[in-house]
């Protein structure tokens, strides 16, 4: 199934039995009808490596795992089409490749990606990572992931925007900010300021919690540099905490319909730019977290890296 003719997608990464909670599904085509775009759910069938018989070592053919990806791809399209009833385009892809590279790929045309963000075992996480973590690394456009079986409050909740520093303050207010005026949203600014214990103990008696918080408070005005005329149309406040900044933003998170973090500076060509903070939020955060570039987005390449398996 192609998405051509529906512009501006929201890519949803899609599991290979298609698994997705019934709260990501609505997540999804509430943003997408906000924001007028379409959506194209992905699956990936991972590029099979196999002796003569053309089987993998779990023992499955790669026929086998096609029909399998396929069958998950068609149940959610169903599911998404379903609770669409009409009011946002719903495609289906499957493509062969590595997950993340094609997600990646797919990321350099969509608006947003969306994933499903399930707790992983440790020796699950150890030989194959997270895939969340891996795309939220490198992505060309913001990625958003939803924790399974999240669910959206019955009241309307602020976009929260955790704002470290000046430098990608931009990136992370203006891109909730736009959200915001598209949902009818409040946002959050928050800045979490905290000394490790080594440092407190050096100034102890000198150290006063809120005399950091206060001046976190100024710094986060300060560097938001938001126009009035911006502040008149979204409701914006401000808010200084003191704390070890993961388990803040986690805490954060139950009060917030989304959690808005900007990633590191891409160094290097590989590896991840994530930084600690954000892996601890995607782990555990209770509600949708969405990674943003540190600056704002440049224009890329198309590229090619991923093989179409059905059109339709």
């Amino acid at each position: 199934m192609s998405i051509a003719g529906t512009e501006a997608a929201i890519t949803v990464g899609i599991a290979p039995e298609g698994r997705i909670s019934d709260g990501t599904i609505v997540f999804v085509l509430e943003t997408a009808a906000r924001l007028g775009f379409g959506v194209e759910l992905l699956h990936v069938v991972p590029t099979v490596f196999g002796g003569p018989t053309g089987s993998w070592e779990a023992g499955i053919t790669f026929d086998q795992l096609l029909a399998q990806g396929q069958t998950g791809l068609d149940d959610a399209l169903t599911r998404f089409r379903d609770h669409a009833a009409g009011s946002v385009p719903v495609e289906a892809n499957l493509v062969r490749g590595g997950v993340i590279a094609c997600l990646l790929d797919r990321s350099r045309t969509a608006e947003l990606v969306v994933l499903e963000h399930r707790r992983l075992g440790h020796w699950t996480r150890f030989t194959s990572g997270s895939v969340t973590s891996g795309v939220a690394a490198r992505a060309h456009a913001p990625v958003i992931s939803v924790p399974a079986g999240w669910h959206p409050g019955r009241r309307p909740r602020p976009i929260t925007v955790a704002v470290e520093d000046a430098k990608r303050a931009q990136s992370e207010i203006w891109t909730a900010l736009g959200l915001a005026a598209a949902s009818d949203l409040p946002v959050r600014l928050l800045r979490v300021v905290y000394l490790s214990q080594p440092y407190q103990e050096l100034l102890r008696r000198e150290l006063r919690v809120d005399d950091f918080v206060l001046e976190a408070h100024a710094d986060l005005e300060r560097d938001a540099q938001l126009p009035e005329s911006v502040v008149e149309r979204v409701p914006c406040s401000f808010e200084g905490r003191w704390g070890k900044p993961a388990e803040v933003l986690v805490e954060a998170s139950q009060t917030s319909s989304l959690l808005v973090l900007a990633r590191r500076d891409r160094f290097l060509p590989f590896g991840s730019n994530l930084g600690p903070v954000v892996r601890q939020v995607l782990d555990h955060s209770e509600c949708p977290v969405m990674v943003v570039e540190p600056t704002l987005a440049q224009p890329v390449q198309v590229g090619e890296q991923s093989t179409p398996l059905a059109v339709g």
